[in-house]
């Protein structure tokens, strides 16, 4: 076997390809169509205005150990107190959902959403207002941004107010091992350098994982 050997690429995308359940999940104010930022990829573009603050989501894909996971590329990997790291993997389209075609800024003026954690689950909120016609991107920032930090807080606060009103209180159970209420941003972020063009100033090394870690749980094992 010649070691020098470029690897195979990929095959493009297809709308012809897209599993009828992420279509129908699609909502009124976006769709599909080819990537502007990946040629290879399905990209996904608003077709109404978007205001700013919007949340879309969670994420949905398989959950699997790390060593079960054979393409990192649709994929966030999250730590459970009671299961350690598990990866949410859409790598095949029937088990994702249309998040699964969002794909990665190559920059800051791309960048229109930024992913947050809610209890284990990963949402995409919109940093700014999307026209029609502008490609749904998204970019890990972490709370150093201001605009994430506030749009946390608000989160947070949301979650808060939700959790102490009266009808939650009558209403809420002893939670489950590992659901303890959590709103927070994505930490130690990796993605894989070919989702960005090349020169892009945010490209990473190849092979990385996408990766969540909440900051209150830096201390799991290894």
């Amino acid at each position: 076997m010649n070691q020098n050997a470029p690897e195979p690429v990929a095959a493009a995308e297809t709308l012809a390809e897209v599993p009828d359940h992420v279509l129908r999940g699609l909502p009124e104010e976006v769709r599909l169509f080819p990537s502007a930022v990946d040629k290879a990829r399905i990209g996904v573009w608003a077709t109404k205005p978007i205001l700013k603050g919007k949340k879309f989501g969670p994420f949905v894909g398989d959950k699997k150990k790390r060593s079960q996971v054979k393409n990192n590329v649709y994929m966030w990997e999250v730590y459970y107190p009671n299961l350690g790291w598990m990866c949410i993997d859409a790598t095949d389209p029937e088990k994702g959902n249309w998040l699964r075609y969002v794909n990665w800024a190559c920059s800051g003026e791309e960048q229109n959403l930024f992913p947050l954690e809610i209890n284990r689950a990963i949402y995409y909120k919109t940093l700014k207002p999307i026209a029609p016609g502008e490609e749904l991107l998204v970019w890990y920032n972490g709370e150093d941004n201001p605009e994430i930090a506030a749009a946390i807080e608000e989160e947070r606060a949301s979650a808060r107010s939700k959790r102490s009103s009266p009808k939650s209180r009558k209403d809420q159970v002893e939670p489950a091992a590992g659901s303890s209420l959590y709103v927070g941003p994505c930490t130690n972020l990796m993605v894989s350098a070919h989702v960005c063009l090349p020169g892009s100033q945010w490209a990473l090394p190849d092979q990385c994982l996408r990766r969540l870690l909440p900051q209150r749980e830096t201390e799991s094992p290894h």
